[in-house]
């Protein structure tokens, strides 16, 4: 299993709309094979930071979740709308704490 963090930090002014996109990246992403969470959050010491969750049930349902026309649009659609385009994202392996 894998999880995905991706860090988006907010243009002043556009955390409306951003959170607009998120929503339905949200709702887009529940639906991909291989999706086990997908969630956001809105940071509470920087009202202008997101952070998206995934968890993923193995790499290739994740590649096929970013290959989606529906990620790709609205993907593009954040760029204009964040102080660094690309996002920090970042990928881990789930440990399975009763293997160790």
């Amino acid at each position: 299993m894998l999880m995905t963090f991706a860090k988006f930090e907010a243009r002043p002014g556009a955390m409306p709309e951003l959170l607009k996109l998120a929503q339905s990246l949200v709702e887009c992403s529940h639906i991909d094979p291989g999706c086990l969470e997908y969630v956001c959050y809105q940071d509470i010491t920087g009202r202008d930071t997101l952070l998206i969750v995934g968890r993923w049930t193995d790499q290739q349902a994740l590649e096929r979740h970013y290959e989606t026309a529906r990620f790709q649009q609205i993907i593009s659609r954040f760029a204009e709308l964040l102080v660094e385009a690309p996002p920090s994202v970042s990928l881990y392996q789930v440990v399975e704490m009763d293997s160790l």
